[in-house]
């Protein structure tokens, strides 16, 4: 084999891996933005502006002391069974330190929901709760 056609095949392989490498980020990239991080400030705004499911995932006794109000009890170990709604739907879950809604965000995000929003917990927020 000739410096040219060495050359060649090097140039080849430089191309196809710059090609791989910028589609695995592209990949990367995407599947991270499934859920996406937000304050309970930020959570108003988005319900002014989208039709979204507010999921607390704490257990009932939890959710019974008080909860933000419009939001459903679906405790974070019955979420696979109790939860079927479009993988469209925009869902926002919280707990009470950030642990369950995170592992809860993930499990949303591998059963095929697509617009998560993780809130993270309520213990240290300043949102009012309700009781009823």
């Amino acid at each position: 084999m000739n410096n040219k056609t060495k050359n060649t095949i090097f140039v080849i392989f430089i191309i196809i891996l710059i090609i791989s490498l910028g589609f695995v980020i592209t990949l990367s990239s995407n599947s991270e933005s499934v859920i996406q991080k937000i304050s309970f400030d930020e959570i108003s705004d988005i319900m002014n502006t989208q039709n979204i499911i507010i999921i607390d995932v704490r257990t009932e006794t939890e959710y019974d002391s008080g909860h933000i109000p419009g939001a459903i009890n679906i405790p974070d170990t019955e979420i696979e069974s109790k939860i079927n709604y479009d993988k469209n739907t925009p869902i926002a879950v919280y707990c009470r330190t950030g642990k369950r809604s995170n592992a809860v965000a993930n499990t949303l995000k591998n059963m095929g929901y697509n617009k998560i929003y993780d809130l993270g917990g309520i213990e240290n927020s300043e949102v009012k709760l309700t009781k009823n």
